[in-house]
């Protein structure tokens, strides 16, 4: 009785140790959405400007600034004469990202909460899965110019623009699989496979 009592203890032991493993595995982070749909091309060599990258997986760009970008940042400055001095860029060519390393690489993304503070709306629960095809550069104008250093209105934190926040601009087609919320969110990242 004592040794089946021992056994049951370790065994419970072992699954707190493991559920404790797989929760430190996903890190806090935001999302923006994005219509790759629009875009001509993506930073990552191979992958189409597509909202889908199929079995059910959406597009997203991660932040050079985000804790989990492996790799040198994108290339470029911030330039305040690309801006229009409201939240626009008016020269709006984005820098070259030829050392983003997380390229092809899949998160699973599950919303915790309003990232603008909305009362009205939820996550809803359910885990997505997103493929890194594009970068989201803190040296893009469509990015910097909307900040308020530049005139615009977003806070950083919103723009890809935040240092030390894992950010993930993800695809609008995403939105309503995470929350009902209308805005941002902030969200649980966990590396997976594809």
């Amino acid at each position: 009785m004592g040794i089946a009592m021992l056994f049951v203890l370790v065994a419970a032991l072992l699954l707190v140790v493991v559920a404790d493993i797989d929760a430190a595995d996903a890190v806090a982070g935001v999302s923006t959405f994005n219509d790759f749909g629009t875009q001509t091309t993506v930073a990552c060599t191979g992958f189409p400007p597509s909202n889908s990258q199929g079995n059910g997986i959406f597009a997203a760009a991660m932040s050079d600034l985000s804790p989990l970008w492996q790799g040198a940042q994108c290339e470029g400055t911030q330039d305040a004469s690309k801006c229009n001095g409201q939240g626009s860029c008016v020269n709006c060519i984005g820098p070259a990202c030829p050392d983003e390393e997380r390229c092809g690489t899949c998160f699973n993304v599950t919303c915790t909460g309003s990232l603008d503070g909305e009362t009205t709306g939820a996550c809803t629960g359910r885990t997505i899965k997103v493929k890194i095809v594009d970068a989201c550069p803190a040296t893009h104008p469509a990015n910097y110019c909307k900040i308020p250093e530049f005139g615009g209105t977003i806070r950083p934190i919103e723009a890809c623009e935040q240092p030390g926040v894992n950010a993930l601009d993800i695809a609008t087609t995403a939105r309503s699989a995470l929350s009902t919320f209308q805005g941002n969110l902030n969200i649980d990242i966990e590396q997976t496979s594809c």
